[in-house]
């Protein structure tokens, strides 16, 4: 990554930023993480390969880095980060939805494979990935039956 940077500088800052994708997967208000060495956990995802488009990347990080198939479901947005040192790169990158299909939980080269609860699971993201996880909240399909606005006017069953 340190090459890319240096060559971003020598060009004057004219490299353009790097596509990723990534996947949140949510099963009984768990979700699918990857632990990182020092303790910071990720979801699963990283770079595109040339000629692959967001959806084939996250399914492929996916399971690379959790050993998990998975089955993109729904984009939750795009993200752009940039890079605020020469170890890190400027993404620009999609975040699905995605549940599981198949596969053995195993850890990755990037990290240790598991599942976290909400709770747990805010304490240790970035601020950056705490954002995505509320944007995946909020893109959640509601559970049948629930009234997609608390000013829906729905009227109440009458006692008899």
């Amino acid at each position: 990554m340190i090459c890319f940077n240096t060559l971003n500088v020598l060009l004057g800052g004219n490299l353009p930023p790097f596509g990723s994708a990534a996947v949140i997967v949510e099963e009984q208000d768990y979700y699918l993480v990857v632990e990182l060495p020092r303790g910071r956990v990720v979801f699963p995802g990283g770079f595109m390969t040339w000629r692959e488009d967001p959806k084939h990347t996250a399914q492929r990080e996916a399971q690379e880095e959790t050993g998990l198939l998975v089955r993109v479901d729904h984009l939750i947005g795009t993200y752009f980060s940039a890079s605020d040192s020469f170890l890190n790169m400027s993404t620009v990158s999609c975040v699905y939805a995605a549940e599981v299909i198949g596969g053995v939980l195993r850890n990755g080269v990037e990290g240790r494979a598991c599942w976290l609860y909400e709770e747990e699971l805010r304490k240790r993201l970035s601020p950056h990935s705490r954002g995505i996880l509320d944007d995946y909240l909020r893109s959640r399909p509601l559970p049948r039956g629930i009234p997609a606005s608390s000013d829906s006017q729905m009227p109440l069953p009458l006692a008899s």
